[in-house]
């Protein structure tokens, strides 16, 4: 944006809906620059995403701004001055003026000037001034006549710019208005000087009503009641109101272009900088340097700081690294185009010239010069020729310092085909679902371990005892004495004539692992099919286990281990049958149980039996199947794409165990439930879905692990599922939960779907949303996934619930490759970095990243492959209009602050060097700027004045500690194409 008048202007635009076309005007305040005979400012885009600001002109419209003292990191006013004290009324000796009392006293009634007291207008209401409304005020007649003012600036032509709905306006009676004048805090000198020229502020103006007006001067070295740390002190009224000055047409326009000449030839610094007077480039260096057969500058480098001599031309030609001491260019330093070194020093101080320049595709691989500012300790700069109170300035520490020298830096020269540092998203190109690896026992399906007695036969993952050919007697046992019976009709084994709870089946394993070893810390699923029948119920009862649920008629399925002599006892382990998973009386059910064999029950182990024992003495019993398996491929994802669908068996229709097992869904309290298989037949079709009942926590419900490193981050997977409950009639509702240690935000409980209430009479619902993986996902190990329900207790009961067609699937990849203007990234190359702004209302939600590669398109444009995948963004192909930009950060010129812990980083200043051109353009700034330090930013022009054909463009900022570009006190500069990330 090139500035007429630099940041000392007020500007209003307007854009139109319809082609986004900015129709601004930008006001001129007073004593800025030079002006021709119209004031009406016109502000024009060009293709370089530049605004251009022309001086023109508007008679009615003479806007001029006091302006004040700077602060750190924003340019504000003081407080207002709250000391209160009565004036005078105004007089006026003139007919007219008098007669602007008179309407005055009319409206306000005699007005103190008082300043904690308002006019009458006010009392009534008065409602505050908008931004931008005008406000008359004026500077004392000594006051100005001590400023050396050659022409007095009459009251009428000194306004003042209301900056906030909150400030009062001091209203004229006519044209030729009996201002009112403000007190400031602002430094003596600079008040007299304002009485001609002007002072910068970017922060509000607060008008307070005096009869004079009042001066608040240095406390250094001024007697008075000071603190002694106060850096101004108040000072006694200076002089009374000045009375009105009449003034022609034709003296208007000659104030005019007096106060503008004053901005470059009577101007005051404010702040810490203004008893320092203007650099201008050393009468030792010659206009234009010759640099034909110059030495290099690694014949001035010694044991301490480098000085470049005056008058003198150097080359760089310092190896890929170098630490130096200081560097002061008094003289010209030219580095080659495309030179490859990086230099690290505590300051670079440019007197005379230097000159850099890149051409190279924008890429990290290309970087060629590399500035680091180094060190913590305060820095003294002394100027080549003497400078009014600039002789020795301590310049704190990694100052980049440019005082009356020029910068001539082209890393990104604005030609044809040199493209654009941002642009629009075109569109996406999604990355594909991942494809991770299989891990045998994990993601994958096991094989049984090799025969051991026979290596040409190979032991099965599974086996089947199913009764249809008979029972094998040599393994099949009753138990203390209990004979067992083949029922050859039914193809089943029976248990009959029970009378200790110690009998029931007998399976001696020990032959099978024998021979076909066991796989140590594998999980192994036992799937029974069963049927109780006691005589003394009737057929259909509930069972005698789930009616009293006594210890003892409440069937157990028990392991026993046989150690060998001397290498320890036997042993058994048990699982208790739930008492809501046995079958009514008489009726068949599925148990299933899983198992594991660690080091020690692997270890001498002579025999193994499984039992099924503790029954009621005189029921009889029926197995139908028993099966001993490893867990198949089809209770793992698909090995070939395991990423479209995470979630195994959510619809209960393929599982192991002859479809029965509920592997590998488990449950969090195997002493309470475990998830069951269950059918219903609905219009004719038989329907497998998931029950969990005898529930006593909100978290009791289905469980399953995911694959983690599925979650991609940026992808969009969909989670739907169908829920109904029975139990209770108040509405329940549910959530989807996943969980698990993630490897930089701990353990995270993620809740990506929420299902709305519903109750026992809906029946099936159906819930179902999106979700993004980000960085919450990235677990470190397979995340639990439940689903947890709202509104249950102890006292409210907690229902049983039904579950189908559980499924979380991939829908969208995340955006790998983002389609931009081939003309526009002409200069973005592999390996450079890219920031992508959000999509959303939070700034937060921007995105960096790094191309892996680009690939042009027949349509001209090109697509940038990132090596990390994005989370999607709106492009314009999807919201034409409102597509996110994405900007390239990376140059490969790059002035660096070092990191050294702290918020102070290096800093670039053009200071007090009015009229040289300075050129920075295409340059990388990072970690530059200074936290809670004054005038210490990424970038800045400092009071420089008239700098016409300075340019500062296409430059990144990224990890600023202190904002981008500051412009102070300086005019004709054009600032564009800039990119700022991480600030």
């Amino acid at each position: 944006m090139k500035f007429q008048n630099a940041i000392l202007s007020l500007a209003t635009a307007t854009l139109s809906g319809t082609n986004n076309v900015v129709d601004a005007k930008i006001w001129t305040l007073r004593g800025l620059g030079k002006t021709n005979n119209n004031n009406i400012n016109e502000v024009t885009n060009n293709n370089n995403n530049e605004v251009v600001v022309n001086n023109h002109s508007d008679p009615s419209e003479n806007l001029q701004e006091l302006f004040l003292e700077e602060e750190q990191g924003e340019r504000r006013l003081p407080k207002k001055d709250k000391k209160k004290k009565k004036g005078e009324e105004k007089k006026d000796d003139e007919a007219e003026g008098a007669s602007e009392k008179k309407k005055k006293g009319k409206d306000g009634g005699d007005k103190k000037k008082d300043g904690d007291k308002k006019g009458k207008d006010q009392k009534k209401g008065k409602k505050d001034q908008k931004v931008g409304a005008e406000i008359y005020a004026e500077a004392p007649q000594d006051v100005a006549e001590n400023a050396g003012c050659d022409d007095i600036v009459p009251v009428s032509d000194r306004r003042v710019l209301s900056n906030g709905s909150r400030r009062r306006r001091a209203k004229a009676g006519d044209d030729k208005a009996h201002a009112k004048t403000f007190s400031t805090k602002g430094n003596k000198d600079d008040l007299t000087s304002g009485a001609c020229s002007s002072f910068a502020t970017d922060g509000p103006l607060e008008p307070e009503e005096s009869s004079g007006f009042r001066v608040d001067v240095p406390a250094e070295g001024r007697p008075g009641n000071c603190a002694p740390d106060a850096e101004f002190c108040e000072a006694d009224e200076v002089g009374p109101d000045p009375t009105e000055v009449e003034r022609g047409e034709a003296d208007e326009v000659n104030e005019e272009k007096e106060a503008s000449r004053q901005l470059f030839e009577g101007r005051r610094l404010t702040g810490n900088t203004n008893q320092i007077g203007e650099f201008a480039p050393l009468s030792c260096n010659p206009v234009e340097f010759d640099c034909t057969d110059a030495a290099g500058l690694s014949s001035v480098v010694g044991g301490g700081p480098v000085v470049v001599p005056c008058g003198t031309c150097l080359v760089y030609d310092l190896g890929d690294e170098a630490t130096i001491g200081g560097l002061h260019i008094i003289g010209k330093l030219l580095v080659p185009t495309n030179y490859k070194s990086t230099l690290s020093t505590p300051y670079v101080f440019v007197q005379g010239e230097l000159e850099m320049s890149d051409n190279q595709p924008i890429s990290e691989d290309n970087t060629s010069m590399k500035i680091v500012l180094t060190g913590n300790t305060d820095v003294m700069f002394t100027p080549h020729e003497p400078v009014a109170g600039a002789a020795p300035l301590n310049v704190g520490e990694k100052p980049f310092l440019v005082a009356g020298g020029k910068l001539n830096i082209r890393g990104w020269d604005d030609v044809e085909g040199s493209g654009t540092t941002w642009t629009p998203i075109l569109a996406m190109a999604e990355a594909d679902r991942l494809h991770p690896d299989p891990i045998v026992g994990e993601t994958a399906a096991r094989t049984a371990l090799p025969h051991l007695s026979n290596p040409t036969i190979t032991c099965p993952n599974k086996v089947v005892h199913d009764f249809e050919g008979g029972v094998d007697f040599s393994v099949w046992k009753g138990g203390d004495g209990n004979v067992l019976s083949y029922d050859e009709a039914n193809g089943t084994l029976a248990a009959t004539n029970l009378r200790l709870n110690s009998q029931g089946f007998r399976l001696d394993f020990t032959k099978f692992t024998k021979d076909c070893p066991l796989t140590q810390d594998a999980t192994y699923l036992v799937t029974i099919r069963l049927k109780i029948e006691d005589p003394t119920l009737e057929d259909g009862a509930v069972s005698i286990c789930e009616t009293n649920n006594h210890p003892d008629h409440c069937p157990k399925l028990g392991r026993s281990i046989i150690k060998a002599e001397g290498k320890g006892w036997l042993y058994d382990d048990k699982v208790r049958l739930l008492p809501s998973s046995i079958g009514r009386n008489n009726e068949w059910f599925t148990f299933a149980t899983e198992w594991t064999w660690d080091e020690n029950d692997l270890t001498d182990t002579v025999a193994q039996v499984f039992y099924l024992e503790n029954f009621k003495p005189g029921q009889i019993l029926h197995m139908d199947e028993f099966q001993f398996e490893l867990p198949s491929p089809k209770a793992y994802a698909p090995v070939e794409d395991p990423c479209l669908e995470l979630v195994v068996n959510g619809d209960a229709e393929n599982a192991d165990g002859r479809g029965w097992h509920h592997y590998p869904m488990w449950s969090g309290r195997t002493d309470r439930f475990i998830p069951t298989i269950l059918e219903e037949t609905v219009d004719g079709a038989v329907n497998k879905y998931w029950h969990i009942e005898n529930r006593v926590w909100v978290g009791d419900s289905l469980r399953f692990h995911v694959n983690p490193q599925c979650f991609m981050l940026g992808s969009t997977y969909s989670i739907s599922l169908r829920a109904r409950f029975t139990g209770k009639t108040h509405p329940a509702t549910y959530w989807f939960e996943i969980k698990g240690n993630t490897a930089t935000k701990g353990y995270r409980y993620q809740k990506p779907l929420n299902c709305p209430s519903q109750s026992a009479a809906d029946g099936w619902v159906t819930c179902s949303g999106d979700f993004v993986v980000d960085e919450y996902y990235e677990f470190t190990s397979s995340p639990e996934i439940i689903l947890v329900t709202q509104d249950e207790n102890d006292s409210t009961g907690y229902v049983d619930w039904d579950f189908d067609d559980v499924s979380i699937k991939f829908k969208s990849g995340p955006a790998a490759g983002l389609e931009v203007g081939g003309s526009d990234a002409a200069r973005w190359a592999v390996n450079s970095d890219v920031h992508i702004t959000s999509s959303t209302l939070h700034g937060q939600d921007a995105q960096d990243g790094r191309v892996k590669a680009v690939s042009q398109k027949a349509n001209g444009n090109v697509v940038l492959e990132l090596e990390n995948p994005i989370t999607p963004v709106f492009s314009e192909k999807e919201t034409p209009g409102y597509g996110v930009e994405i900007a390239v950060t990376s140059r490969n010129i790059k002035i660096i602050g070092e990191d050294d812990g702290t918020y102070n980083g290096g800093y670039l200043q053009v200071f007090h060097t009015p009229g040289v051109a300075q050129v920075i353009e295409g340059v990388e700034f990072f970690n530059m700027g200074q936290s809670s330090r004054k005038n210490r930013f990424a970038i800045q022009l400092l009071y420089n004045g008239n700098v016409e054909g300075t340019s500062i463009s296409s430059n990144s900022i990224r990890k600023s500690n202190m904002r981008c570009i500051s412009v102070d006190g300086t005019a004709n500069a054009t600032i564009a194409s800039n990119v700022g990330a991480g600030i």
